[in-house]
């Protein structure tokens, strides 16, 4: 009879008949040390399980936050024995801290209406006022309703009063999306004596030829599903509440005809990132629907490209996960540097001759340590408050707005040591952390990519992590939540097109929508393909902006010469 104990397979009877013959024949070494590695094959099976358990509960109920508060931290720090915590031997020292001097007492600040002294003891700190209400945004759409003054309080002393001013209340409303329908009646002429010479007035091109939908149908269609990840079949149902009863296959159809069309801009921003001196990589799934596959849904990935740490972008779908397909889209890459986790299907790009330099993820090295900790490894203590160090050094340079030669000079001075006590610490882990537990993969995981982890303390160009590649793909993720799986490899990769768009707004800071919109209203009137750039994302806000720079100059001369003009019509009313 066999037994299943926490993943190990153990005939029972057997050997236990085994272990009796043994102690029979005096072999009581061999018992022993036969009990010892069935006790160690169970706890590494339970620990195994008990890590899966955790994993799983707490991507159920929990944050996905990879953030340790530095109470939780500190409990942790405080279950180490004080070896385990203290420098390391060979570690010097750090420097005292100079002793900051000892700041003037603020003097007390008088207070209204009191002749006496003034209050003794130290002053508790002025709270922060709140940020209060926000002003609405002027790109909101207004509607000014006048409301005049009741006719029974509008005169006084035999005259009608004067208006001094306006009180202005403003709230803020909403009414339902609305789908309209544009009707264009063009006008057709003909001659009156010959009846022939027949004129017809131009009506407006669509982006798709024979069908419906407008620029503005096309944008909220994309800008619904790409950036809120809401599925067309959802669309449907919130198109037909505002009175348009529009099927969800002919939204899909609507969709790929879009992707289609900005296809183009796709490959002038795949251009652009390729030519780029940092290209940072990260994939994430996306279930894709296959009749020839088992289960009828396989696991396809999009990839995300971002070029100089986030100044361009572009997305690429993949049916499957071999490393072929980003090597081949990274053979037209002509910069320095490939920043990626440790994906092992990036390894041939990097031993070609003249290859780019490979920089690794800081994140996800901190990640195995930080998982570690919550399964209960307090030794992962010491290496994420080193890397918790090392993260507010780029924080705190990002807060100061420092330029590339400060960051280099601070991540020298400052980095550079907490990068070697680290080095120190995994390496003592190394030797004593069990390799298939979760502390001992954190540990093999650094030692195995400590090259590339290391890269950015000589390259300030280059980041700590792979965060802003991530942050992108939040978007995918929610979506294969909502939508559960693209039709086929087509609608993917159509996905990933229309997605690089997406991407490149939220880069530049443009709104998606009326990017969208503008660039549809364009495609549709035969935009010149020498001229595609000037649709790209940053091109079409360095424009908009620009436009509303000459606006505002054109409102301000009108106010100035309304203000000139002002006085000579008080003259000319005095005078009459």
């Amino acid at each position: 009879m066999a037994r299943r104990v926490l993943g190990s397979t153990v005939d029972v009877p057997a050997l236990r008949a085994q272990l009796e013959a043994l102690a029979t024949a005096g072999e009581h070494a061999q018992v022993i040390a036969t009990l010892f590695e069935l006790l160690e094959t169970v706890l590494r099976d339970h620990s195994d399980l008990a890590t899966r358990y955790t994993t799983m509960l707490r991507g159920m109920y929990r944050s996905k936050s990879e953030r340790v508060s530095s109470d939780q931290l500190a409990l942790f720090l405080a279950q180490l024995p004080a070896n385990e915590t203290a420098t390391p031997p060979d570690e010097p020292p750090p420097p005292p801290a100079p002793e900051p001097p000892p700041a003037p007492e603020p003097s007390p600040a008088p207070v209204e209406g009191d002749g006496g002294s003034p209050p003794t003891g130290p002053l508790k700190p002025a709270k922060p006022k709140r940020g209060g209400r926000k002003p609405v945004p002027p790109a909101m759409r207004r509607e000014i309703v006048k409301v005049p003054v009741d006719p029974e309080d509008l005169r006084c002393c035999d005259t009608e009063k004067k208006v001094i001013g306006t009180h202005v209340r403003i709230t803020i409303e909403y009414r339902p999306g609305e789908a309209y329908a544009i009707e264009e009646r063009a006008e057709v002429r003909a001659c009156r004596i010959c009846e022939s010479n027949v004129t017809s007035a131009p009506t407006t091109p669509p982006p798709i030829e024979g069908a419906r939908p407008g620029p503005g149908m096309l944008a909220q269609i994309v800008t619904s599903k790409n950036s809120d990840a809401v599925p067309l079949e959802r669309q449907s149902k919130i198109l037909a509440r505002g009175g348009a009863r529009v099927a969800p296959s002919t939204l899909g159809d609507w969709y790929a005809r879009a992707a289609d069309l900005v296809e183009p801009l796709w490959r002038a921003l795949r251009d652009d990132t390729l030519l780029r001196y940092l290209i940072s990589v990260d994939d994430t799934g996306l279930p894709v629907r296959d009749r020839a596959h088992a289960r009828g849904i396989k696991r396809g990935h999009v990839w995300t490209f971002l070029g100089d740490g986030g100044e361009v972008g572009f997305c690429e779908y993949t049916p499957d996960w071999k490393g072929a397909w980003p090597q081949a889209t990274l053979a037209d890459f002509r910069g320095q540097v490939i920043q990626s986790d440790g994906y092992a299907g990036l390894a041939p790009i990097f031993a070609r001759p003249n290859a780019p330099r490979r920089a690794g993820c800081m994140d996800h090295c901190r990640r195995r340590f930080v998982k570690a900790l919550e399964v209960g490894d307090a030794r992962a203590a010491v290496v994420v408050a080193v890397l918790r160090e090392i993260y507010a050094v780029e924080a705190q340079a990002r807060a100061d707005g420092v330029d590339r030669d400060e960051l280099g000079r601070r991540r020298h001075h400052d980095s550079r040591p907490l990068i070697e006590r680290l080095h120190r610490m995994i390496g003592d882990l190394a030797g004593r952390a069990t390799p298939k537990s979760p502390l001992g993969k954190a540990v093999a995981y650094a030692v195995n990519q400590w090259s590339t982890l290391v890269v950015f303390l000589d390259d300030p160009r280059v980041p700590l992590s792979n965060a802003h590649v991530e942050r992108q793909q939040r978007r995918t993720a929610i979506g294969r939540r909502n939508f559960l799986f693209a039709g086929s490899d087509d609608a993917a990769r159509r996905f990933a097109i229309l997605h690089t768009l997406i991407v490149n707004c939220d880069l530049v800071g443009a709104p998606p929508f009326e990017y969208l919109r503008d660039i549809f209203r364009h495609l549709a009137n035969d935009w010149p393909a020498a001229r595609i750039r000037e649709l790209l994302p940053a091109a079409w806000l360095a424009d908009q902006r620009r436009q509303q720079q000459q606006a505002d100059r054109a409102a301000e001369a009108v106010d100035d010469l309304g203000a000139a003009v002002a006085p000579v019509d008080d003259i000319v009313a005095a005078a009459a």
